[in-house]
């Protein structure tokens, strides 16, 4: 409608302004036409005004006598047999060929469509005219040309604005009904269902605003089973300990018997598993909100490692794997928050020990280049298939789904080593091959002065 209405007014606009521009020219051909008919006759009219005494007296006799004057007059009067109407400047008919007009007046403003009769001096004396400008005949053919100018401009706003309808509804077509799919998309997608897709019509900016719509709603519906799926792993995490706390306690209670030493020790373990798995939760939540805070400092590598060496050499050695430890020499300084960069290799190391069989070998090396601060953790253990590789760092994401929670962890562990290391500045990257092992690559940035200021 808005297109119809715009062609419409633009049609109106334009078809007056034709309509005034083709009468105009028209009347300025026919006034050129008739000038050019009658220019010759001025002269002669002129002669004859200053010759007479500069009067225009007896000027109809010589029309109406003209068979009875001289050669110049005869010359004279074959020019006004053309049927010329002589007026003095104040629009009085000096001549006219119906002889009953003389003496009459015209409109003061048929004056301008005249030819001035003018003196040597400029002095106007009167005004010629063809007669045929007092026919009524003339006038129609102005008008009929007129109106058939009206009635082509007319027509063509008629056939303008139907081609503009139809363009209308094409284009309408073409805009409304990705906007209508992706209202109901959206409206599907409030219900809970991100499954619904947009059909791509274009490749214009509609067609990207699908395809990035369909990319949201991917996300989205990606986010959403992980997120469902989050409640059901923190569920059956937390389900485990407290049920072993309530059967422990219900069963004291009961019996009204104080709890063993071992049940004791059973219960504080999973206490303390509850407590971690809190406080994991707790990191991943301040890390995903961006309100972790780091405490940088300077830290030796190697002293700060061997504080906590023996856990993780012990570790190695109940489940009968080689771990080694290789400190580059001449390593920089690490910059980082030694509370969180023990968390960092904890975590990496320890998920390479839980994945890697008995007589199996896990490696942490240390080095640095000119920018970073490089730790590396290598495995031969079971490896990450490429299906599971992008989604390692997901929260509570796990490759080998049928593995016992007790074994193969929170799930929790490398999404908040990879928020730390995002935290520090730092990236961390994997390589694995299945069924050859996994090599983790962290990188931090070394100490710069400005970092501190």
């Amino acid at each position: 409608m808005l297109i119809v209405c715009a062609v419409l007014l633009t049609g109106i606009v334009v078809g007056s302004l034709a309509v005034e521009a083709t009468t105009k020219s028209f009347d300025d051909f026919t006034t050129d036409l008739w000038q050019h008919s009658i220019a010759a006759q001025s002269k002669y009219y002129t002669d004859y005004y200053i010759n007479n005494n500069q009067s225009w007296q007896g000027v109809e006799n010589v029309a109406r006598y003209s068979y009875q004057i001289n050669n110049s007059s005869q010359r004279f009067l074959d020019i006004t047999s053309i049927n010329v109407i002589l007026t003095n400047p104040d629009g009085e008919i000096l001549l006219h060929p119906d002889m009953n007009m003389i003496g009459g007046h015209i409109s003061p403003n048929l004056l301008n469509y005249g030819s001035a009769l003018t003196l040597p001096k400029g002095e106007v004396i009167g005004y010629i005219f063809p007669d045929a400008y007092f026919d009524s005949r003339f006038w129609y053919l102005e008008q009929n040309f007129s109106n058939q100018v009206l009635s082509a401009i007319i027509r063509g706003i008629a056939l303008t604005s139907i081609f503009a309808m139809l363009l209308g509804i094409a284009l309408s077509k073409t805009i409304v009904t990705p906007l209508k799919d992706l209202i109901r998309a959206v409206s599907q997608m409030s219900k809970g269902n991100f499954n619904e897709q947009l059909p791509v019509y274009s490749d214009d900016e509609l067609g990207e605003l699908s395809r990035s719509f369909n990319t949201m709603a991917e996300e989205i519906e990606k986010e959403t089973t992980i997120r469902q799926q989050m409640f059901a792993d923190i569920s059956h995490e937390l389900k485990t300990p407290l049920t072993v706390l309530a059967t422990k306690l219900e069963t004291s209670l009961e019996h009204n018997k104080p709890l063993a030493t071992e049940d004791t020790a059973a219960l504080y373990d999973e206490v303390i598993r509850l407590k971690s798995m809190v406080g994991e939760m707790q990191d991943l939540s301040r890390l995903e909100a961006k309100q972790a805070v780091l405490n940088k400092t300077l830290i030796d590598f190697g002293s700060f490692f061997s504080e906590f060496l023996t856990l993780v050499e012990a570790e190695a050695e109940d489940r009968k794997i080689d771990f080694q430890v290789t400190i580059a020499p001449g390593t920089d300084y690490c910059y980082a928050d030694p509370y969180r960069l023990k968390q960092i290799v904890l975590n990496l190391v320890n998920n390479g020990l839980r994945y890697t069989q008995e007589h199996g070998k896990v490696e942490l090396k240390v080095e640095s280049d000119d920018k970073n601060f490089i730790i590396t953790v290598t495995d031969n253990g079971m490896g990450i298939s490429e299906e599971d590789l992008p989604y390692i760092f997901q929260r509570f994401y796990r490759a080998e789904k049928s593995r016992e929670r007790s074994s193969g962890g929170s799930g929790l562990g490398l999404a908040i080593t990879k928020g730390f290391v995002e935290a520090h500045g730092g990236t961390i990257t994997v390589q694995s091959t299945l069924g050859e092992g996994s090599s983790f690559k962290v990188t931090l940035p070394l100490y710069r002065e400005e970092d501190e200021i």
